[in-house]
């Protein structure tokens, strides 16, 4: 009997076993040291309405000791959270008068090293996501027995890009899931405003770019950069007033504007990798490219020509990633100070010169 028994493991062996909850500490810890600071930087300086009169400076930020430890935070059912403190330094551009104060922020939460939250008492847990990468992906529709290819451009943060390609040779672009405009349309408001400087941007594509292009041109109703700007407005806020001034506002906004639009690190490596393109993950390069759009539509031309081509796996795992605490609770803070530039905005228009501190247009 013993000869016949299995033996799945040898006595004795002792494993390592790593520390499970180090990445989300790892997160968290990096949300308090980096990723505080990287909302700071994006908000500030803050300036008022006008931009003339008040200038509002972030120098730095602390994070003091916990009012009460974990035991204490248990037994009073409240939650283990430190006070967050930061060093502004408001400026009077008419009179060049500068003060700078400590201001209170509020309070921020702590983590144990269990990796847990104490909430009102009760001890909870942040889980991490996983969810679709940021980056380009290439996508393929059958259309007419034939396969025709397209592309979504996925930012951590603003619009998503999808174009595609009809059976006619036809190229769309929709934005946000909206209605789709011809991909020339767009073209032109980034710049390639003329039907020749289309034509031209694509003409080292290997085979067949003239064909795409010349027939996505017939379909454009725009064909200024004004007017592109005007026909893409029209798909993304249909029944509003389009006007040059406000289609380019938009657009601009849309793609160009940090606050709105944002590519991600994840982003900008996946999408320097699949475009073959280097590229720094710094803010200038995390909003759209226009060189990346290009390779981008380039890329989409060389896989209709190509009868072997096949389209990215969106469900593989290395198209996948894993948003951590860090993550996730850095994007909640985003839209707090979002509101919270709103707010000193507002109180910098209403307040008086003479009694204007830190502290009066900056709280909790």
């Amino acid at each position: 009997m013993n000869e016949n028994k299995r033996v799945f493991f040898k006595p004795g062996i002792d494993l390592d076993l790593p520390n499970l909850i180090e990445p989300q500490l790892a997160s968290y810890k990096w949300f308090l040291e980096e990723g505080l600071n990287d909302l700071f930087a994006e908000h500030y300086p803050v300036k008022d309405w006008t931009e003339s009169e008040y200038r509002l400076e972030f120098e730095g930020y602390r994070i003091d000791d916990p009012k009460l430890s974990e035991v204490q935070s248990r037994v009073k059912n409240i939650t283990y959270e430190a006070p967050l403190r930061a060093k502004i330094t408001l400026i009077n551009n008419t009179t060049n008068k500068k003060l700078t104060q400590e201001v209170f922020l509020g309070d921020i939460p702590l983590m144990t090293e269990r990796g847990t939250f104490i909430v009102n008492g009760t001890e909870r847990v942040i889980i991490a996501q996983i969810l679709r990468s940021p980056g380009v992906f290439f996508t393929e529709n059958i259309s007419r027995d034939k396969r025709y290819f397209g592309a979504k451009l996925i930012p951590t943060r603003g619009a998503w890009v999808e174009i595609e390609t009809d059976g006619s040779g036809v190229m769309w672009v929709k934005i946000d899931r909206k209605r789709k405009v011809a991909l020339t349309s767009l073209l032109r408001a980034f710049g390639l405003a003329k039907d020749a400087d289309l034509i031209s941007a694509f003409a080292d594509v290997d085979t067949g770019p003239v064909k795409f292009i010349r027939e996505t041109i017939t379909k454009d109703a725009a064909k200024s950069q004004n007017a592109g700007f005007v026909e893409v407005y029209r798909r993304i806020r249909p029944g509003d007033l389009a006007t040059d001034d406000n289609a380019r506002q938009l657009i601009e906004g849309l793609f160009f504007n940090f606050n709105r639009y944002d590519l991600g690190k994840v982003g900008r490596y996946k999408v320097n990798n699949r475009l073959g393109v280097d590229l720094s993950d710094t803010p200038q390069h995390r909003v759209l490219q226009i060189e990346d759009f290009i390779l981008m539509i380039k890329e989409i031309i060389r896989l209709n020509n190509d009868p072997q081509a096949m389209p990215d796996d969106i469900d593989n795992l290395s198209n996948r990633r894993v948003r951590l605490i860090g993550e996730l609770v850095q994007e909640r803070a985003r839209i707090g100070f979002a509101r919270m530039e709103k707010i000193i905005k507002d109180r910098m228009s209403t307040a008086d010169p003479q009694t204007i501190t830190p502290t009066s247009i900056v709280n909790a």
